[in-house]
């Protein structure tokens, strides 16, 4: 990893359309650009996802900081950057990723 990456790692809700991805596709550690957009992670863990879970729309990006304080990340103006300034703890999650509801 170089300084211009962070490793994020993300938990994935089973529910809607990722009702049945697999047990070892719900906690995926994803490395991403820091200057990255949220269309840029949102690639990331859809290619982590595979068929046929790859193809699934994500309806929100919550970004999980310290103390448990939870926001949804904007989809078309903030950075990963805007949110992370370092690399987060490795044992926490840092992100949590819902499916977009029918």
């Amino acid at each position: 990893m170089t300084d211009e990456n962070i490793t994020l790692n993300c938990l994935i809700v089973p529910i809607g359309e990722l009702v049945n991805i697999p047990c070892i596709k719900v906690m995926q550690a994803i490395s991403i650009r820091k200057n990255g957009s949220y269309i840029d992670l949102q690639t990331a863990i859809r290619s982590r996802l595979g068929a046929p879970f790859n193809n699934i729309i994500l309806k929100k990006i919550c970004i999980i900081q310290a103390g448990g304080i939870e926001k949804e990340m904007d989809g078309y103006e903030d950075t990963i950057s805007d949110y992370f300034s370092e690399e987060p703890k490795a044992e926490h999650f840092h992100i949590t990723v819902y499916p977009r509801s029918e």
